[in-house]
């Protein structure tokens, strides 16, 4: 089911959002929209600019702006997690006015060098991300992802086709705020953010003055002319501003709106530009993207983890229900094949009660039955081999019983005499006592043919239970 996501930008005059929508293989950009901030009260802002176009989300992506958050590239002399969480906090706290508990950071590992690990930290002070949340939960808004305005910028230059290794500078110039960013084949070497932005009507002079000072500091004086430079961001499309640029750092630069991302329909690619720190803010979520989130410690984001919870819960309870249903289909199929067991039982105890009427104290039947059959075999003997014309169930019995291997466990629970047919429904305790069974049988001379039949394991996988059909010689007689 496709998710969207809400991806807001709150710094400077201007709110801007991007709505995305986004599958298991998909992201797309379903719009782009803005609206004039009025005064400080954010949450007014929001739900007027989700009435006026009727916008609904599954979840909500924020930033910060970059002048309220410190940032530096470390290198670091080792790169396991568990000494990165404890070592970057303190490498930040001798660039803090404020003590490093009154702070929330987070860091991005941009790569590694060896055993060594560069990552960009950063930190936002308490109060500014207290602040920002309530605004936000005051329109309703809890956002997953809390992030840096000018590094969610560099994800639309990464997520574009035209992608290269190049050294790539991206410069993100707003009304009132501005970032420089320098990315060498592909990972980020320098970030810094400018108090102050490029006014409509202002002279852009100074400005483009400080973001060359900025390049050269970031990127080197021997780079500068290589770099492939890109504008973004609300002012990116003002004449003079790139005249300036292309003046003071002889090299024209280019908008980001031409770049072709595939998550923008072509429409909306001529406000990528405008829209670059909400729009990477949404395309976070695609691979090796940058970024970082304040949601931590007591800003923690929990919705995420409620409704784990809940699916566990959920999960939980089926799967005690299925426990119990399996239980109780355990004790039904036991006692099933109890009765079954007793009715075979006493099937047998009737079979062997009408062949053998005079035995008052039943035992063991088998055995009891080739006693008895010893005996008629010794009475037969006696009376000089004779036998009657027509099949008896003692002399059935008799064949079957010597037909029937010694070492085989043969439990019979059904036979049947149908004039010169028998038939026998029984278990034994693997496959090869079947095999046993009918060739033993298929020896005896009162039988001219058998047949097993229906051979399957027992529900229980203790017995292999089968049928047997056989053909008794010339009436039954041996």
């Amino acid at each position: 089911m496709p998710n969207r996501t809400l991806a807001l930008e709150v710094g400077g005059a201007t709110l801007r959002a991007v709505l995305v929508e986004s599958t298991l293989r998909t992201q797309r950009v379903l719009g782009f929209y803005s609206a004039p901030r009025s005064n400080g009260d954010l949450a007014a802002d929001v739900r007027a600019l989700a009435t006026a176009h009727g916008l609904r989300w599954d979840e909500v992506v924020a930033s910060l702006a970059g002048e309220l958050v410190t940032h530096r590239i470390l290198t670091l002399p080792f790169s396991d997690r568990k000494r990165l969480d404890q070592t970057v906090p303190f490498e930040l706290e001798t660039h803090l006015p404020f003590e490093l508990d009154e702070g929330v950071v987070d860091y991005q590992v941009l790569g590694r060098d060896g055993d060594a690990a560069v990552v960009l930290a950063a930190l936002a002070p308490k109060t500014a991300v207290r602040e920002h949340l309530a605004a936000l939960a005051a329109a309703g808004l809890d956002p997953r992802v809390l992030d840096l305005a000018p590094l969610a910028a560099l994800n639309v230059f990464r997520a574009s086709a035209q992608h290269t290794p190049r050294d790539v500078a991206l410069l993100v110039l707003d009304p009132a705020s501005a970032a420089v960013a320098v990315l060498r084949a592909g990972r980020l070497v320098g970030l810094r953010t400018l108090s102050h932005g490029s006014s409509p009507n202002g002279d852009p002079t100074q400005l483009v003055r400080e973001l060359r000072w900025s390049l050269l500091a970031l990127a080197g004086a021997d780079a500068l002319p290589a770099l492939d430079l890109w504008i973004a961001g609300e002012s990116a499309g003002r004449p003079d501003l790139t005249a300036a640029l292309e003046e003071a750092l002889g090299t024209r630069p280019r908008t980001i709106e031409t770049l072709p991302i595939d998550a923008v329909p072509v429409p909306l690619r001529g406000r990528q530009a405008a829209f670059a720190a909400p729009l990477g803010l949404a395309l976070r979520e695609a691979g090796d993207a940058f970024g970082v989130d304040f949601r931590r410690a007591e800003f923690t984001y929990h919705r995420e983890r409620e409704a784990l919870w809940r699916s566990l819960a959920a999960a939980g309870a089926l799967a005690l229900v299925a426990l119990v249903l399996m239980v109780a289909s355990f004790v039904l199929e036991g006692h099933r094949l109890g009765a079954r067991r007793d009715a075979v039982r006493a099937e047998i105890r009737q079979l062997f009660t009408a062949a053998l009427p005079n035995v008052r104290a039943i035992v063991n039947e088998k055995a009891q039955l080739a006693s008895e059959i010893a005996a008629l075999e010794k009475q037969r003997a006696l009376y000089g081999g004779l036998a009657p014309s027509a099949p008896r169930v003692v002399d059935v019995l008799r064949a079957l019983t010597l037909g029937v291997p010694a070492d085989v466990a043969l439990e019979i629970e059904e036979l049947a005499l149908d004039g010169d047919t028998v038939r026998v429904r029984a278990s034994t305790r693997a496959y090869e006592g079947v095999d046993a069974v009918k060739r033993g049988l298929a020896a005896r001379p009162e039988f001219r043919d058998v047949q097993a039949k229906d051979v399957r394991a027992s529900v229980d996988g203790q017995r292999v239970d089968f049928r047997l059909a056989l053909t008794l010689a010339h009436g039954g007689e041996s």
